[in-house]
């Protein structure tokens, strides 16, 4: 058994051998003949604030609010609702629908009155954003030269006058 063992040993560190044998493997600085930026476009949103003034009207009420407006407009707008209906059938439902509709036209006189406005100039702002495109290289496309060929590449980085190429070497299976 330990002789069979050993043997299968030796054939597969021949194998080793003979594949070393047969494909080499080294580096050589092949001369760059092309080097194309790769570009691609962003847009940025930049933010700007833009800021105005602006006349802004300003309410101040009164302190003191009086019943009488209101109650005046009721009696006066009952009393004429009632005139107007005097002929008809409904003059109570006329005449209360007066009163309401005076004391509301009262209420709103007293309120205007009572009311004092003024003007104050006040600044307002916003955001805009305005777009900006830009070109942003995301890496290169160079061209090499090994033999009588050029070969091409992707970097991420723009080479010198060489780029470090790794050859390897295996020969053709027949």
């Amino acid at each position: 058994m330990k002789r069979f063992t050993a043997g299968i040993g030796f054939f597969f560190c021949g194998c080793a051998a003979f594949a070393a044998a047969q494909s080499q493997q080294f580096s050589i600085e092949a001369p760059v003949v092309s080097v194309t930026p790769q570009v691609r476009h962003v847009t940025d949103r930049i933010p700007h604030q833009s800021c105005w003034e602006e006349q802004v009207r300003v309410e101040r009420r009164g302190g003191h609010r009086s019943a009488v407006p209101p109650v005046l407009g009721a009696i006066i707008g009952g009393a004429a609702a009632g005139a107007i209906g005097d002929n008809s059938g409904h003059q109570g439902v006329i005449a209360g629908a007066g009163a309401a509709l005076g004391a509301a036209v009262g209420r709103d006189v007293a309120h205007r009155r009572h009311t004092r406005s003024r003007y104050v100039t006040e600044e307002r702002c916003e955001i805009d954003y305005e777009l900006r495109e830009r070109e942003v290289v995301s890496g290169y496309r160079v061209g090499y030269e090994y033999g009588d060929d050029v070969y091409y590449t992707q970097t991420r980085h723009r080479p010198g006058p060489t780029i470090r190429v790794e050859v390897i070497l295996e020969p053709e299976s027949y």
